[in-house]
C-alpha cells in the first residue's frame, strides 16, 4: 500500500505563512476598528465629567468637611443599592435560595447602572433602589469578569435619574486627587 505524501516547497511554506500574516492584521485590524466604531458610538449617552456637577463648590474654597456634604448631597441620589438573587439545586433536588446585594453608579439618563461584575456574577434575578420604598426590576446588559466591571439597567422612573459623571483620569497627574485639577 503506497501512501502519497504531499511536500510543501519551501517557496510554498513562506507564501502560505505570508498569506496567513496578512489575513491576521487584516482580521486584527477589522476588530479592532470595529471597536473603536461601536465604543465611540455607545458612549454619546455617557456623561463625562468636565467640572464640578453644579451643587458642588471648588474644593480648594471650601474645607473638606464642606465638600464631602456637598459632594454627597449631589452624588448620594445617582448610587444605586442593587439586591441579587440566585437559585441552585443541591443533591437531594431542594431548590436553594441565595441573596447577596451592593452597589453601583447610574452612568445615564437611560437608566443604565455601572456595578462590578462579582456583585451580578451568577444571580438570576436583579432589582435596584435608590435608598427609598421604590424598587427597580433590572436586567444584565453585559459584564467582564476580568475588570470586574458590569452594567445593569432598570426602566427609568419619570422623575428622572440622578447621573453621576464619569471622570478623566487621563487628565490628572501622579499624586493629584481627582477633585483638585
Amino acid at each position: 500500500m503506497n501512501k502519497s505524501v504531499y511536500q510543501l516547497s519551501a517557496r510554498q511554506v513562506l507564501l502560505l505563512a505570508f498569506a496567513s500574516a496578512l489575513i491576521a492584521v487584516g482580521a486584527t485590524a477589522l476588530l479592532y476598528n470595529l471597536g473603536r466604531f461601536w465604543q465611540e458610538r455607545d458612549n454619546s449617552a455617557v456623561s463625562f465629567a468636565e467640572q464640578a456637577p453644579s451643587g458642588i463648590s471648588e474644593p480648594s474654597s471650601v474645607t473638606d468637611e464642606q465638600n464631602n456634604i456637598e459632594v454627597y448631597r449631589t452624588i448620594s441620589p445617582g448610587v444605586a443599592f442593587i439586591n441579587t438573587t440566585s437559585y441552585s439545586q443541591d443533591f437531594f433536588g431542594e431548590v436553594q435560595e441565595g441573596k447577596g446585594n451592593g452597589s453601583g453608579s447610574v452612568i445615564d439618563a437611560n437608566g443604565d447602572i455601572l456595578t462590578n461584575f462579582h456583585v451580578v456574577d451568577g444571580a438570576q434575578k436583579l432589582s435596584v433602589s435608590f435608598g427609598g420604598d421604590k424598587v427597580y426590576p433590572a436586567t444584565l446588559v453585559g459584564g467582564d469578569p476580568d475588570t470586574d466591571l458590569a452594567v445593569i439597567k432598570i426602566d427609568p422612573p419619570a422623575a428622572g435619574l440622578t447621573v453621576v459623571p464619569l471622570g478623566d483620569s487621563d487628565r490628572l497627574t501622579v499624586g493629584q486627587c481627582p477633585g483638585h485639577r
